[in-house]
């Protein structure tokens, strides 16, 4: 489980996910189904690509193209295998899947040619829902198909899958012979993973329980509660035919998140309106049925209502404008994350098992990608339980179990400030230090708390981050470094890279398999750094910086760093020393010096100090004074409520 700090990102409310639903896993994946018109000609495919490479690093499950024609709704998608080939160009682990293929439209040997390309050029990442079309200006492509273009389908999806297993289908030829065809070439997967779109007719979901198939549908056409039905009779035509499990269903909404709903709201509002006008004739179609327009009292339902055609452009609007805010509340993902926990419980009670995240109804690329983030942040809080917007780590571990945690002595502090973490450091097996100097005081507190072993881990990234571990025991003075890890060594060296007694400060100087090859484009820092091995020909070792010293047990000491000596009025201090006798103090929790410069030639020692309570700290200068001399008492202490962070948690 990795920490990002999503916390402090989303805020701290809390909002759970209850009911018999509430733990149901819900996958998320990215869906596409621009207008044409939505981005400048040089621009229209940007988002999906760039969308499906943040989608592919961030653990999204797909990302989902379309078939449409000869029409501005969804027009830049009319073939999916086309954009698929170039989505399996850009990444590596997240499925491809169409969204859908109209298969009456095609031969079924091109659709299993086709998409076993895809197949091969994604290693094997590939999945199609089939539909069987509805708009008849499409079934010029095969004007014969439409009038039983749902039967057609249905029969052709099993060409399709005998294709793709290899075996040889006999066809018509043009020789009055039916040759017997296998496709080439072969795709990665033995097995077709297939899909059927249904826009709602509960028939489509029977069947498609009956062949196996997984569901992908949308709520352009139906409510949550009427979807609510006809997923319970798709798992009923599931169950009936013998399948195994109990079927697979993705839902696409419209998705857009932020970090407040006003200006959510601000950002989608024209884009969806405009996106509702294209969609016009999908609009007509289901007329009233559609699930953003409320039934007026008194209109005849069986007659469609009211004829769109007979509204003026006036009328048009104030329709739309209306249709924007009931399908904004009811049928799309829109908000912040918290904002977003009453739709996820909606569809999980549902029997959703996915949500397929419309992302390209027609704001911007720059601001879809740049929101994204949040959308992902939906996507990890909704995991199990619902969406909870506390993330802290002791939330993680007691949600996941953690048995180990690894984290900075600057984290590991902001948890013993928080008396919910007493519990959580109970539970663990292990913790792992490291990243700073380990405070002697922070080492007896977490040594107190946790449950089992705490090691302090040193190491720097040009060693490939660890190269000695000790398991912390009684601690009489520093916290020691331990002994080398396997197949690295640590020497303590003079400046002419020489061994020193024991007990005696040098610099530690790391060589064995962890060293990296040195600073990508830096080579007079590389030199400087990486230099021949003292006791070894052909091999090099890293100089740390850092002043350590062997103990009588053959333990190793860190003493500080060679760069943070400063001289003040002619006195060299080592501001380590200093910040070791304020961490002892039994009331910081915290403590940093540094050397000010604020007047040219004045140099003088400050203290930042964060206070472990609300009692009076007294005066830390005179208590400095009893085991440091004058000139390495600080000339002032700066009390904070925190120390500032560097993004990974170290103090800045």
């Amino acid at each position: 489980v990795i920490y990002t700090g999503e916390d402090r990102q989303v805020g701290q409310a809390v909002v759970q996910s209850h009911g018999e639903h509430s733990a149901r896993p819900l996958g998320f994946s990215l869906f596409y189904f621009a207008s044409d018109a939505s981005e400048a000609a040089f621009d229209k495919y940007r988002l999906l690509l760039e969308g499906a490479k943040y989608g592919d690093r961030e653990g999204f499950a797909a990302v989902w193209t379309p078939e449409r024609h000869f029409h501005a709704f969804g027009g830049l998608y009319p073939n999916p295998a086309v954009a698929s080939a170039a989505i399996a160009a850009v990444t590596e682990r997240i499925e491809i899947r169409a969204g859908s293929v109209v298969l009456p439209l095609h031969h079924p040997i091109r659709v299993a040619e086709d998409w076993s390309v895809v197949d091969n050029l994604s290693n094997g990442r590939v999945s199609i829902s089939f539909a069987s079309g509805w708009q008849p200006d499409d079934f010029v492509l095969a004007p014969e198909k439409f009038k039983n273009n749902k039967d057609i389908m249905l029969r052709d999806i099993e060409v399709v899958r005998r294709l793709w297993r290899g075996e040889a289908v006999a066809f018509p030829g043009p020789l009055g012979n039916e040759p017997s065809i296998s496709i080439l070439p072969r795709p990665i997967q033995p097995e077709l993973p297939f899909w059927l779109t249904s826009a709602g007719n509960v028939e489509t979901f029977e069947a498609a329980g009956r062949i196996g198939a997984r569901v992908l549908t949308h709520l352009l056409g139906q409510t949550i509660e009427e979807l609510t039905d006809k997923l319970a009779a798709y798992r009923r035509a599931w169950r009936a035919a013998g399948h195994p499990g109990e079927g697979y269903a993705a839902l696409m909404l419209h998705s857009f998140v932020g970090s407040d709903d006003d200006s959510v709201r601000a950002v989608v509002r024209g884009p969806l309106i405009a996106y509702l006008r294209s969609s016009a004739s999908l609009i007509k179609q289901y007329a009233w049925s559609f699930p953003a327009f409320k039934r007026r009292s008194g209109m005849d339902a069986a007659s469609g209502g009211i004829e769109l055609d007979s509204l003026d452009e006036t009328e048009m609007a104030a329709l739309l404008d209306h249709a924007c805010d009931r399908y904004y509340e009811t049928s799309g993902l829109f908000g912040t994350p918290a904002g977003c926990a009453p739709m996820i419980d909606r569809v999980k009670r549902a029997g959703v098992d996915e949500i397929a995240c419309l992302i390209d109804f027609g704001i911007d690329s720059a601001t879809v990608m740049a929101h994204l983030p949040q959308l992902n942040a939906v996507r990890k809080l909704a995991a199990g339980g619902g969406i909870s917007e506390r993330q802290d780590v002791p939330a993680l571990i007691e949600r996941h179990g953690v048995t180990h945690l690894q984290c900075t002595p600057s984290m590991a502090s902001l948890l013993l400030a928080d008396e919910r973490a007493a519990p959580a450091l109970a539970s663990l097996q292990a913790m792992m230090v490291g990243g700073e100097a380990f405070p002697p005081a922070l080492a007896r507190d977490l040594k107190r708390l946790v449950g089992g072993t705490v090691m302090n881990m040193y190491g720097p990234t040009e060693t490939t981050i660890w190269s000695t571990v000790e398991a912390i025991g009684d601690i009489d003075g520093g916290v020691p470094l331990g002994r080398p890890l396997r197949n690295q060594q640590v020497y303590i060296l003079d400046r002419r890279l020489r061994p020193v007694p024991d007990g005696v400060p040098g610099e530690l100087v790391i060589g064995g398999n962890g060293v990296t090859r040195g600073y990508l484009r830096r080579p007079e820092l590389t030199d400087e750094r990486f230099v021949a091995h003292p006791f070894r020909d052909g091999e090099r070792v890293y100089r740390t910086g850092d002043l350590a010293r062997y103990r009588d047990d053959g333990r190793i000491e860190f003493l500080g760093r060679l760069d943070n000596q400063v001289k003040i009025r002619g006195h060299r201090i080592e501001l380590g020393e200093i910040e070791a006798e304020l961490a002892a103090h039994p009331s910081l929790r915290e403590a940093v010096v540094v050397a000010r410069e604020d007047t040219p030639g004045d140099s003088r020692l400050v203290a930042y100090v964060v206070p472990a309570t609300d009692a009076p700290l007294g005066d830390l200068r005179e208590y400095l004074r009893q085991n440091l001399p004058a000139v390495m008492v600080p000339a002032q202490v700066v009390t904070l409520a925190a120390l500032p962070r560097t993004p990974n948690g170290k103090i800045d």
